[in-house]
Order: structure tokens, then C-alpha cells, then sequence
């Protein structure tokens, strides 16, 4: 008997394995002769070699699951047709191209698509002025921030310019909803309670935001305002993304006026829930403050590492309540064991609650932030709660962890003073590890120890006084 065909042979091998389930893009897709002669065609290679990516994706990465959701390619190639055809043929035929994080285009030098696993070069020729020109005719107008978009994509494309004015750069950065990617914190915002996300920039904080703000108008049903100050939030253009749900969008007409525009959100439009991407200045951390006093649900998110950085921060501290320096009485501050100058949160905080993205699958969550403040103003660990997504198939797992607080080894510890909170700040970026959970925890205990030696002698010195007052 003849053996079997190949085709039937490679079809019994295949029935061996889990079935997959496609999005319906792909499966169109596999029963389209023009879309499968594409060069994107090599795309099945990332399935077949990779394992998926997280669940909590930053901007510019896929969900877990589905190489392709529902859109995302038509939007991807929408941004690839930027690129002169070499370059986009390249890109298009890359293993990771659904993970696409952006692509450089700079005068004079070759271009390069960065992923996840690092950068790859598009072509050894290096751009020219008709290459920028060939991708700024696509993309609407740049704005005083030197941004622009492509029409209902979440696109975001930065300019460089040399001193006459004249573009001479391009960054083209790929923008993706991704469902799902905020339910690490599906109880805080179902809570109702005003919400600020930190983290430093590339982390994920506008994906994040931009779920919620879908979660807040389409599962909750609240009338949600976002005041998008570059459009990336809803997307470049007059109709907002998809993405963004039934949530409505104020577009700022330029940056140095969101303060204003945030007021205008609540005066003319009666919102229940305010969405505000990238809170930077103190004109816009006193709007917010003026917002949350009214009774409204406030998200917004700012540029930091830790809640110490809302702190040390005299345009933001405003977020957190304030910070004031308060000169105690010698009987006070012998009882707590504090030099006479100490400081203290002015008043009460513009956010309920914050998280602090440490990596795309990792929250630290503050359930009060301002005993989080008074915490660390006092020298002593707040509580916070760990949350993790881990990945087992399509299956969400979310684990909560509570640090311990050590209040006996931190009762009599001396507060942080002005001049510390400066040093932290300096050594802030190298003292904590955003990779990984442990490297954190490690750092933190290094940290308890130094200050357990130190509240130690104070501990020492309130002893030789009492003595010398018997």
C-alpha cells in the first residue's frame, strides 16, 4: 500500500495538539488567497515558535492569546505603510511583528523597528528628507508637542526637529487596546474611589487608563469625560477609537491649557468619572484637587517610579494632600521620639487610592493613599498590596500580597526630614528593581534595616534623657 499523502499525514500530526481558537480577522484570513499571498503571511511563525505575551500588556504589545485582535492589524498596517515598500516588507515579515513597540526613523541614519526582544534593522540605507516627507504627508497635523496621529488609530507619531523648525526624526509608536489589561484593578474602580496610576513612561499607564475609562462607560454605565491632551487616549481625529467604549472625549487644543479644559469637563458636560492621561504640572494637580472636592470619580495617571515621588515632587505633591514642615513642642516631641521639625500631609489627598505599575504583569496597590503618605512621612513601610497576573493558558490568576508593616521594630523610628527625602530621591531609580518582585522585596528589607539602627538610637537617646531628668 502506498504511504499517505503529506498533506493528510501533517493534518493527523496536527490533530495531536490543543486545538486553537482564531479571532475571526484570522480566520478570515486563512480562507482569503489575496491576504494569504501577503508578505505578512510569515506571521504563524510567532505562533508557532514563541510563547504569549502577558495579559497586562504596555502599549504596543499584544494580548495574551490572540496574536492579532480584532483590528489591531488593519491599524498596524496603517502605521507600516509610513515606511518606503523595502523597510515594510521587512518589518512585515519579522517573527514578533503583532508585538511591535515602534519604529525609528532618524536623517542620516538606518531605520529600526524595536520589539520586545530588542532592536532590528530595517535596511542598511539610511533615511532621507524624502523618507520623512513620505511618512508626515500621512499622519495629521503636529501640534506645539511636536505629536501627531493617523485618523481613529491609537497611533502616536513624535517629531524631531533641528533648529529652523524642520523635522529631521521620526519615533513611530504603535498604539493597541487591550482588553483586560485593567482588571488587576476591577475592585478599585468598581468602588467608585478616585484612582492614580504611576509609573514610568513606556510601562503601560495609557493602555491601562484607556480600559478603564471603557470599563467605567460601558460596564458601569457612568457618563465618563476624557480629557485627552495629545489623543492618546481616544485616538488622533474627530471620531474617537473604539477602544474608549461610550466614553465621550475633550480634545486639548494645546497642553499648557488641560488645566482649563478639565474644569470645562465638569461645568459644561455633568460627568460622573473624569479620565486624565499624564497629570504634569501644578496648574492641572490643583484642577484635579477642584474636581475630586465636587464628588466625581477621577483617573488620571503621572509620571514616577513610587509613591515617593508624588512626594518629593513640589508640582505634584498636591495630589497626595501636600506636604508642610511642622515645628513641634519639646514635650511632643520627646514623646514621639522626633527631632522638633518633622513633615506632615497639609490636607487630604486629590486620590483615594493609587497603583504603582512596577512591570506589565505586577501592581503595587495603596488602598488609602494618604495613610500611605502619613506612613512614609513618618518613616515607617505603608501597607501595600502586591497584585500579579500569571498566565496559565487564557486563564487570569491575580494574587494579593500584603507587605508586613514591623509596627514593634518601627514605633519609636525617627520621620524622614526634607534632606532625606532629597536623597531618596537621587537613589530612587537604582534602589529599586522594576524586573521583579523579589529584587524589591530584597531592597526594601536592606532599607527596614538601616532605619531599624537609626530609630534604635534614637531609641537610646529619649533613655539618657529621662535618666537626666531623674
Amino acid at each position: 500500500m502506498p504511504p499517505p499523502a503529506p498533506p493528510l499525514h501533517l493534518c493527523l500530526r496536527l490533530s495531536l495538539q490543543p486545538p486553537r481558537t482564531l479571532p475571526p480577522s484570522r480566520r478570515r484570513a486563512s480562507h482569503s488567497p489575496c491576504v494569504a499571498s501577503r508578505p505578512i503571511a510569515a506571521r504563524p511563525v510567532f505562533l508557532r515558535r514563541g510563547g504569549p505575551l502577558p495579559l497586562l500588556a504596555a502599549e504596543g504589545e499584544a494580548a495574551e492569546g490572540s496574536a492579532w485582535p480584532d483590528g489591531s492589524e488593519e491599524e498596524l498596517r496603517r502605521l507600516l505603510e509610513l515606511l518606503p515598500g523595502e523597510m515594510r516588507r521587512r518589518v512585515e515579515t519579522h517573527p514578533e511583528l503583532p508585538a511591535l513597540v515602534e519604529v525609528v526613523m532618524d536623517l542620516g541614519r538606518p531605520p529600526l523597528a524595536r520589539f520586545p526582544s530588542g532592536d532590528f534593522l530595517l535596511s542598511h540605507r539610511p533615511i532621507s528628507f524624502d523618507d520623512l516627507r513620505h511618512a508626515t504627508s500621512q499622519v495629521g497635523d503636529f501640534g506645539a508637542d511636536n505629536r501627531a496621529g493617523i485618523s481613529r488609530t491609537l497611533h502616536r507619531i513624535s517629531a524631531i526637529r533641528n533648529r529652523k523648525g524642520v523635522i529631521v526624526g521620526l519615533t513611530c509608536r504603535v498604539g493597541r487596546a487591550v482588553p483586560g489589561s485593567a482588571n488587576l484593578l476591577h475592585d478599585l474602580v468598581k468602588d467608585g474611589g478616585s484612582l492614580l496610576l504611576i509609573g514610568p513612561p513606556g510601562v503601560g499607564k495609557t493602555t491601562v487608563i484607556r480600559e478603564i475609562a471603557r470599563m467605567l462607560a460601558d460596564d458601569y454605565m457612568k457618563r465618563v469625560m476624557i480629557v485627552d491632551t495629545s489623543n492618546e487616549i481616544g485616538g488622533d481625529g474627530d471620531i474617537p477609537h473604539p477602544g474608549i467604549g461610550n466614553a465621550r472625549r475633550l480634545q486639548v487644543p494645546n497642553q499648557d491649557m488641560q488645566h482649563k479644559v478639565l474644569i470645562e469637563a465638569v461645568e459644561n458636560h455633568m460627568p460622573q468619572a473624569i479620565v486624565i492621561d499624564e497629570i504634569g504640572t501644578k496648574l492641572e494637580a490643583m484642577a484635579a484637587s477642584t474636581i475630586a472636592q465636587r464628588g466625581i470619580q477621577l483617573v488620571a495617571t503621572a509620571h514616577g517610579v513610587t509613591i515617593e515621588n508624588l512626594i518629593m515632587n513640589p508640582s505634584l505633591e498636591m495630589l497626595v494632600g501636600g506636604i508642610q514642615s511642622v515645628t513641634l513642642g519639646d514635650e511632643e516631641a520627646n514623646r514621639r521620639g522626633v527631632q522638633k521639625t518633622v513633615l506632615e500631609r497639609k490636607g487630604p489627598s486629590t486620590f483615594t487610592c493609587a497603583a504603582e505599575i512596577v512591570s506589565k504583569t505586577e501592581l503595587r496597590v495603596h488602598r488609602s493613599l494618604e495613610a500611605t503618605v502619613d506612613a512614609l512621612l513618618a518613616g515607617k513601610p505603608p501597607n501595600v498590596e502586591i497584585r500579579k497576573l500569571g498566565t496559565k493558558g487564557l486563564v487570569q490568576e491575580v494574587s494579593v500580597q500584603k507587605e508586613q508593616s514591623h509596627t514593634g521594630l518601627y514605633e519609636d523610628a525617627t520621620p524622614f526630614d526634607g534632606d532625606s527625602l532629597r536623597n531618596a530621591r537621587r537613589s530612587l531609580d537604582s534602589a529599586f528593581n522594576l524586573d521583579s518582585a523579589e529584587g524589591h522585596t530584597e531592597r526594601s528589607d536592606e532599607a527596614e534595616s538601616s532605619l531599624s539602627l537609626y530609630a534604635y538610637g534614637a531609641v537610646l537617646d529619649l533613655r539618657v534623657d529621662c535618666l537626666a531628668s531623674h
